[in-house]
């Protein structure tokens, strides 16, 4: 039964001025949050009484601040008229001036507010001082409380017992419409994940869109494949397919190419590095910069490198293995098998349709195993990077095995778990596969990238030990360095090169340091820099000194 239908009910008088929230009528009038206050008469009388309602039902829960004791907000449960419960992590800073802002925000969920109860909630909400206080996520995505990982999503967190109560996520925006889901897990198994099966490229897709919260577990900041093909194959279908396994740690771009080619390439790098710029606040003090750990799912009708050269780019091999170009072109389009339906587009409508009915189910499930899985699936990556089909001797190519061997092995994952109706095997195979097609198309790009590099490492070992000394020797009992390149320094990570200009200029064998710097830092050789630079200043011997700080240890951990 409605409850604002519901005869009033008799609820005891309250000590004013106080808030109140009744989830029924009352005497006091239907259901929500009321100010009961108190007039002080003019003369010598009794104050009296009044009730005001303010709002629909409104509690606040816990108090919330992140993992370093700043965005604070409050962890508010309300109810419109027409739906059901709701919750918000509210941040305290949409309380500054009026609380316009947490006004529009509740209006948005179905909140009734009294145009005479704007003071009067903001007054409560500010007011508010709960005992129960939770950890604010302000990101989507892994985080540890209390020595254990939790996976936090705007409408839920999974996480082993109890650990789901102590964090929440929280934005200044409430709706979060794009976690809708459909369906049900079974029905996305029956009704997609077995079309998956037989279709390599559709399997590579969904494993993709998997791979998100691997990334975390597996020490890597991205995992990224483009889907290059005609145009109505079937790539977009492919994309949809994926978007509906996981739609929270997973970037999906149709047609990339109608992008600006001048700003691919820096779109690639940034998607890779998982930060953005560091920019300052309004006080003009520094702003934490947003930091992110995505797979990225693109397609398009042309390579990558093909629409930044069309715009006078050149293309470089990190973005080459940063977002794996992948060929599109299958028997049908896109797809392989087509199970019962007479032709690729058949298919691909079917699968469009059966998207609508049937997602955001998987990827959460996946998640809900992930927190409870023990073994080392970094190490995993490594195993698999090395099998028949995987190994390779070329830095570069070595890099994309890694980043499709943890496709692959989100997928195999799902598998074993029991949630996607594929075949054991089945999604490193269609990696596997990726893989070599993606070899196929790599040409200048990538042998120039791995020339820069085998430069700068023979260099190192040609002179390393005579032309290279220790940044904390003494020169007056060391023996003396002749055609000096650099100083060497050890840490925990191993050994850093810190090469000078004329040094580096040298060692990159007749490319220019501009592009030789550039490989470097692809490559994630380049362990140290200054804002703005590929170099940094450090202190050598009394003075300093502008150097490149090199690791070349770093070569098959070059993870983008």
């Amino acid at each position: 039964m409605d409850p604002s239908k519901a005869q009033p009910a008799k609820v005891k008088e309250p000590r004013r001025p106080t808030f109140a929230c009744y989830l029924a009528p009352s005497q006091y009038g239907p259901p929500g949050l009321y100010y009961h206050g108190q007039r002080q008469p003019k003369g010598d009388g009794d104050p009296a009484p009044f009730d005001v309602w303010i709002c629909s039902p409104i509690e606040c829960l816990a108090a919330t601040h992140d993992e370093r004791g700043d965005n604070h907000g409050l962890l508010l449960r309300f109810k419109s008229p027409y739906g059901p419960w709701r919750q918000w992590a509210m941040p305290l800073r949409l309380l500054k001036g009026s609380g316009e802002e947490m006004r529009g925000e509740l209006l948005d969920m179905g909140i009734r507010i009294n145009p005479d109860g704007f003071k009067p909630l903001h007054r409560w909400a500010s007011q508010c001082r709960p005992d129960e206080v939770v950890v604010a996520a302000t990101r989507v995505g892994w985080h540890r409380v209390e020595e254990a990982l939790v996976f936090v999503m705007p409408w839920r967190t999974i996480a082993q017992g109890e650990l789901a109560r102590r964090i929440t996520f929280q934005s200044e925006v409430a709706g979060q419409d794009e976690y809708a889901t459909a369906g049900n897990l079974e029905s996305w198994r029956h009704a997609i994940g077995r079309l998956c099966s037989g279709n390599p490229l559709m399997v590579l897709a969904v494993s993709t869109a998997l791979a998100g919260p691997l990334l975390h577990l597996c020490h890597r900041q991205t995992a990224g494949i483009h889907l290059v093909g005609d145009s109505s194959n079937g790539k977009t279908t492919l994309l949809e397919v994926a978007a509906a396994a996981l739609s929270d740690t997973a970037l999906v771009l149709d047609e990339i190419g109608e992008a600006d080619g001048k700003e691919i390439g820096a779109t690639v790098y940034a998607l890779g590095n998982g930060t953005g710029k560091a920019r300052a606040n309004r006080n003009g003090t520094a702003r934490r910069p947003h930091r992110w750990r995505i797979a990225v799912l693109s397609s398009g009708e042309r390579t990558l490198a093909a629409h930044m050269s069309e715009a006078g780019k050149h293309p470089h091999a990190g973005q080459a293995v940063r977002l794996l170009d992948i060929p599109a072109k299958r028997a049908h389009g896109a797809f392989d098998l087509l199970h019962h339906l007479a032709d690729g587009r058949a298919f691909a409508d079917h699968l469009k349709s059966e998207v609508t009915r049937h997602h955001g189910h998987l990827g959460p499930a996946f998640i809900e195993r992930l927190v409870a899985e023990e073994r080392d699936l970094a190490s995993e990556v490594d195993r698999f990077a090395q099998v028949d089909g995987f190994a390779t001797s070329r830095p570069l190519q070595g890099r994309a095995a890694k980043v499709l061997a943890l496709i692959g092995l989100a997928g195999e994952l799902a598998t074993e778990y029991g949630l996607t109706g594929w075949h054991e095997g089945e999604a490193m195979a269609a990696a596997i596969e990726a893989l070599h097609a993606w070899a196929a198309g790599q040409g200048g790009v990538r042998s120039e990238h791995e020339q820069i590099l085998a430069n700068v490492s023979g260099f190192i070992e040609r002179h390393g030990d005579a032309r290279f000394s220790s940044v904390e020797s003494d020169p007056a009992h060391t023996p003396t360095v002749y055609n000096r390149a650099g100083w060497w320094r050890d840490d925990a990570e191993g050994r850093t090169y810190l090469f000078s200009g004329e040094g580096l200029a040298e060692a990159l064998g007749g490319f220019d340091v501009k592009r030789g710097t550039e490989a470097l830092e692809v490559a994630g050789w380049i362990v140290e820099r200054d804002a703005g630079a590929r170099s940094v200043r450090v202190r050598i011997n009394g003075s300093r000194r502008r150097v490149y700080a090199i690791r070349p240890a770093e070569t098959e951990e070059g993870a983008a």
